[in-house]
């Protein structure tokens, strides 16, 4: 509280002459009163602990998010240090919070210092003498988030404590701190998962299931995978944090705080071990090392054992909020503690400690090792906040380096944009899905790079282009992104890894237009073009041309599905083409919706198609397609008590397609009958085994415990039969051919699934081991089935050690079977960008297939077809199975 807010509003003061006298003497009693207690000057600063009733990191206590936000709001009202801002509302609706803390001096001139680095970020046009004159006068701007991971709760406890030693103390350091640095704190990047594993901690305790694993995800879509968003940004929270990242305060140090698993090191701060990404500034991470072992240093110091540097977490790939910034020249530094049991304490053997592939001997990844014994959340706190304060205490004290590095790191890229092929990348409007397209280039423009587009005709490469082209330039300060978002990766395994025992980190590739099926191309070589720069890219709406009796809209474009779900909510007539068709001198394919327009308003079609970026032409004839109605469904999504992210990247999917779906257990599937509710059934990838058994009984509540079981196995043979049809996406794909004995087999020998839970059962020695660690593969597509209408002839695919099948001889126990080849992988190397070995045993086999069954169908989907909703190219596969029947 300041000095104005007690004279003006707490104590008013009457100087009217008939009370002077009574005046007088308040006045005088205030003066000594202030002169006694001259703390009263400014409010008292309430510590955490007497805010909560409990120490941040106490045993079985947490701070849910209400509790921490309204500390954070208690300080921003008690210390002219700290200003809360709402960054906007999380995906269930909670505020999204973020303190900006540092001197009451500086406040006042934020956005000036805001400006500052933004220039800094872009230094084109900017000469020696302005760049020097704005590092000396700038602060350094750093970024800490806290608890994405929800059940990584440590960090969101430690905000509090960390942000009242910088409101509360007024020793020298944090003075220096506050004065050289504008931090930017995010108590937590998931405010919905604070609360959902805080009540079902508290649920849970003192009972038998307490510390165990929730049975819905933290994030209502993603789960874990909220931290896999950070180049495609389809989440509230991770749109709402790129925006402050890279579009309008542009951090020189974004630190990310997270947990592991419980027997490892106690903490892990790059270096980051092999292999590193080769987009990434070497002189980056030279200044990100020395930034991270002064932090190690200061962990010692403090008493700190059990840290392991260069070891587990690699610098390869780009979908995390630690490695996004990489690609944006700022230093994205990762931190991973031992976790306890959420908010209970666990004892750990010096026999259970494994570092590096081994045992808790002395490394050089692990130079003094943790003795062992009782962990617990006040652990993790302190090793957190020693590290962040250690951050803040290196670049306060170095600022002006870190700046000048800062700016450094931006004129390096743009000079490589110069000077080293690629020199941009030409994406050509005429694609066969526009829209997807420029989904790509709306990416590209929220993560802050640069998108342009040709005015005029011009050459590159020998090649013509027409105007209307998007370019995106090589010379920016973001070209590390760019370049590492959409060229074609050849996965270095490192040195000595056996690909039996090794994996990347997360994934070997994630090149976007192959991802999206879109035609994107490297310029090699220099050109000259006329180019305007683009402001925010959007999808226009769609338009009608042409004046013929019938409205086609073709079905190469994702959206088309959109309209189909919205012309069927508006129980308006619809059909299909079933086969491909040709007018004046264009071919439509199979699948292309078609509309009489005697039965329909022309206007109404307009409407639906709002935002969707369709062409839709009126023709006189469609011959020689014949016409389908396009029919109501009623769609189910099965979501186990596992908390699946493909299930919840599926929803996801489904809902911005403008999908309907109900949402169905275990107990519901089991209970049968289930053509009365539903047409349509997905089962996302999970694993058989825990589709079938689910949690063990003991582990989790009675209501959550199991699996489908036998009696879920007949009722969705008999669902099949009387016409229903069965989604099976990757890895339930096992299930599937295992459970309705398809004459079919797996032939690949799976990896224990990302994001999966629970023991999983050996596989059959017949399975061959092929290593595709999340790569993207080609497969040929008979585009002539109903399922695969609108693909062309070749699909990019992401492989996750994904199945692959095999016909075989055996009966199905669910009826005869017809087999159709919906996509196949060809008679030559497949590999589009990664890693691929063995891959010669994938020739001819099949990727994705339909099964008829009684009066129903199964689908086979044998790879990840959403891939964290990255995967465009793809989802016609999905979406056509369940549209068209």
């Amino acid at each position: 509280m300041r000095l104005s807010h007690l004279a003006t509003k707490k104590y008013p003061i009457s100087l009217r002459p008939e009370n002077f006298l009574s005046g007088f003497f308040a006045f005088v009693l205030l003066i000594n009163f202030f002169l006694v207690f001259p703390c009263f000057l400014s409010a008292e600063i309430t510590p955490p602990e007497k805010y909560l009733g409990f120490q941040p990191g106490q045993d079985f206590k947490l701070a849910d998010w209400n509790k921490i936000t309204g500390y954070f709001n208690l300080l921003a009202e008690s210390s002219a240090r700290v200003n809360v801002v709402e960054l906007g509302k999380s995906t269930l609706g909670r505020a999204l919070i973020m303190a900006i803390i540092t001197a009451e001096e500086n406040m006042p001139d934020l956005e000036k210092y805001r400006k500052i680095q933004a220039r800094l970020h872009d230094p084109r046009g900017l000469n020696p003498e302005e760049k020097a004159s704005l590092i000396k006068e700038g602060k350094a701007v750093v970024y800490i988030s806290c608890s994405i991971h929800s059940t990584e709760i440590a960090a969101s406890q430690m905000s509090m404590e960390l942000a009242y030693r910088l409101a509360s103390d007024s020793s020298p350091e944090i003075k220096k701190i506050l004065d050289q640095v504008i931090l930017l704190l995010i108590p937590s990047a998931n405010p919905d998962g604070i609360d959902l594993v805080t009540d079902w901690y508290y649920r849970t305790l003192e009972t038998p299931y307490e510390g165990s694993s929730m049975p819905w995800l933290y994030h209502y879509y993603t789960g874990h995978d909220n931290n896999r968003d950070w180049f495609m940004l389809t989440q509230k929270e991770s749109q709402l944090m790129a925006r402050v990242l890279y579009r309008e305060w542009f951090p020189l140090v974004v630190y990310d705080i997270h947990q592991m698993g419980s027997s490892g090191p106690r903490l892990f701060l790059p270096p980051y071990q092999d292999p590193i990404n080769p987009n990434l500034d070497p002189l980056l991470l030279r200044e990100l090392y020395q930034l991270t072992g002064e932090a190690v240093i200061s962990l010692a110091r403090h008493g700190k054992t059990g840290v392991s540097t260069s070891t587990i977490f690699d610098s390869w790939y780009n979908t995390a909020n630690r490695a996004a910034p990489l690609r944006h020249n700022a230093l994205g530094i990762l931190s991973e503690a031992a976790s306890v049991n959420i908010a209970s304490p666990i004892f750990i053997r010096p026999s259970e400690i494994r570092i590096s592939g081994g045992g808790n001997e002395i490394l050089s990844t692990n130079l003094e090792p943790w003795p062992g014994g009782w962990w617990r959340l006040r652990d993790i706190v302190e090793y957190e906040l020693i590290v962040a304060m250690s951050f803040l205490r290196t670049v306060s004290e170095k600022k002006e380096r870190f700046m000048e590095n800062f700016c450094l790191f931006a004129e390096r890229q743009i000079n490589k944009g110069f000077t080293e092929p690629p020199y941009a990348y030409l994406i050509p409007a005429d694609q066969k899905d526009l829209p997807t397209a420029l989904k790509l280039l709306e990416v590209i423009q929220k993560n802050g790079a640069e998108v342009h587009q040709a005015i005029k005709p011009f050459k590159a490469d020998g090649q013509e282009y027409p105007a209307g082209t998007y370019v995106v330039l090589l010379s920016q300060p973001y070209r590390a992104f760019v370049k590492d978002l959409l060229e074609s990766k050849s996965y270095p395994l490192p040195p000595g890894r056996d690909p039996a025992q090794y994996l990347p980190y997360d994934e070997a590739s994630w090149t976007l237009p192959l991802q999206m099926g879109l035609r994107v191309i490297e310029a090699g070589n220099k050109f000259e073009a006329s180019l305007k720069l683009l402001t925010p890219i959007s999808i226009p709406d769609s338009q009608i041309t042409g004046s013929g009796k019938y409205l086609v809209i073709d079905s190469g474009t994702n959206n088309s599905l959109i309209l189909a779900n919205r012309l069927l909510k508006h129980h308006l007539p619809v059909n299909y083409a079933d086969r491909e068709f040709s007018a004046g001198n264009k071919t439509y394919r199979a699948g292309s919706l078609v509309i009489e327009k005697s039965r329909v308003n022309p206007s109404q079609i307009v409407s639906l198609g709002k935002g969707l970026g369709l062409r839709i032409e009126s023709l006189d004839s469609v011959e020689p397609a014949r016409l389908r109605p396009l029919k109501d469904y009623r769609l189910g999504i099965y979501q186990p008590w596992t908390a699946s992210m493909d299930e919840g990247w599926t929803r996801w999917v489904l809902e911005q397609f403008e999908f309907d779906f109900q949402v169905l257990h275990n107990a519901d599937i089991r209970a049968g009958q289930l053509e009365k509710k539903i047409t349509h059934l997905i089962l996302p990838s999970i694993s058989s085994w825990v589709i079938l058994e689910g949690r063990r009984k003991g582990e989790v509540p009675p209501e959550y415990a199991g699996g489908l079981g036998i009696e879920g196995v007949s009722a969705l043979i008999s669902f099949v039969q009387k016409g229903g049809r069965l989604i099976a996406v990757e890895n339930s794909s096992d299930f599937v051919i295992d459970n309705f004995g398809l004459p079919l087999k797996n032939i690949i020998e799976p990896r224990q699934s990302r994001g999966s839970q629970g023991d999983q059962p050996a596989t059959s020695a017949s399975r061959v081991r092929v290593y595709s660690p999340g790569s993207i593969l080609k497969v040929l597509v008979d585009n002539s089935r109903p399922e695969t209408f609108g693909l062309e002839e070749e699909a990019a695919i992401f492989s996750y050690f994904s199945p692959v099948f095999e016909l075989t001889e055996a009966e199905s126990r669910a009826g005869n079977s017809k087999i159709h080849n919906l996509a196949w992988y060809p008679p030559y190397d497949s590999l589009l960008s990664g890693i691929l070995l063995n891959g010669d045993k994938l020739k001819h086999k099949s990727a994705a297939v339909s099964c008829e069954v009684g009066k129903g169908t199964v689908v086979l989907l044998g790879f990840d077809v959403i891939h964290r909703a990255q995967a465009h190219g793809s989802f016609k596969f999905l979406f056509n199975s369940i549209i068209y029947r």
